[in-house]
């Protein structure tokens, strides 16, 4: 059956570039605002970088003190960028090498609490673009180096226990366990209808990945040839759910439907468990309590 008209969706460049993901543990975060900290801090103690030991001279606060300020400026910003602006959507979708940007406006950041507080304290000081520029540039000299440090220790860390894991399955005995398979797939094409019943788009059950819930509308992705096209259906998901039923697929929140043969990737993080689509790598699909015993049991 030849399928409706639909409108492809371009797999963006993002998509062959890896997210990134070594901040997204919280225990990272605060490992690296804590190491950026205390090497800075040490850092300018101990060899007074760009004789900033002459800058403070007469002052009532003493080199240490002002150290120890500059260095809570800089956690104040990082707690900022890591946490609260780490919401934002556009920071989830950052790859590695557009990552780059985030870490420059960190810099800026920090640069612009640290010249407001030097300005606040020294009278000498004032608030002035060149004060502001001179600033950035003796943040960007030292911050780097403890920042990458921590993200390669992060790096290192997580590929150390890739291998590991990979160690363990290779010494394990092969054993042969049945999996449930999903329900039988025929090779009549679906017919994803509308709310008036009306069929919208026809395709293979196997080209089929996910249905998500928008608003009153259902988004239907699918693979056409080798690349990933979606179809907005104006219908609800439970209306589809019920069509799809002998498909194969499974409801894995309330906003989420999902074909469980192009499941790639079942996981738990901090925010729960979730679930990565072939093709979809980008989008994690999240699995509610309600569905979570069915997954779980299907993917032990």
């Amino acid at each position: 059956m030849k399928s409706l008209p639909t409108l492809p969706l371009i797999v963006k460049s993002t998509l062959e570039q890896p997210r990134f993901s070594l901040l997204d543990s919280v225990q990272n975060r605060i490992m690296l605002i804590a190491f950026c900290s205390i090497f800075c801090f040490l850092f300018m103690y101990i060899f007074l970088p760009f004789n900033i030991n002459m800058w403070y001279e007469g002052q009532q606060l003493a080199l240490v003190q002002l150290f120890g300020i500059f260095t809570g400026c800089g956690m104040v910003a990082l707690t900022i960028s890591q946490f609260a602006l780490a919401r934002w959507k556009w920071r989830q979708r950052l790859t590695n090498a557009t990552y780059l940007l985030w870490f420059f406006g960190e810099i800026v950041l920090v640069t612009a609490i640290v010249t407001a507080v030097d300005v606040l304290l020294i009278d000498t000081f004032f608030l002035t673009w060149s004060e502001f520029i001179n600033t950035l540039r003796y943040t960007a000299l030292i911050m780097p180096l403890p920042y990458f440090i921590a993200l390669l220790w992060f790096y290192t860390r997580e590929k150390l226990r890739q291998l590991h894991t990979l160690e363990q399955e290779q010494l394990q005995p092969v054993i042969s366990v049945p999996v449930p398979a999903p329900k039988l797939v025929t090779d009549t094409c679906l017919q994803i209808r509308d709310e008036n019943d009306k069929p919208v788009l026809s395709l293979h059950p196997g080209k089929l990945l996910l249905l998500k819930a928008e608003d009153n509308y259902v988004h239907v992705f699918y693979l056409s040839g080798t690349t990933i096209a979606k179809e907005l259906v104006r219908t609800s998901l439970k209306k589809l759910e019920a069509q799809l039923s002998s498909a194969g697929l499974t409801r894995a929140h309330r906003s989420y439907l999902v074909n469980l043969s192009k499941v790639v990737l079942f996981k738990k993080n901090t925010k729960g468990h979730y679930l990565q689509l072939e093709g979809l790598e980008d989008m994690m699909v999240p699995v509610s309590n309600t569905w979570l015993p069915g997954f779980q049991q299907h993917f032990k």
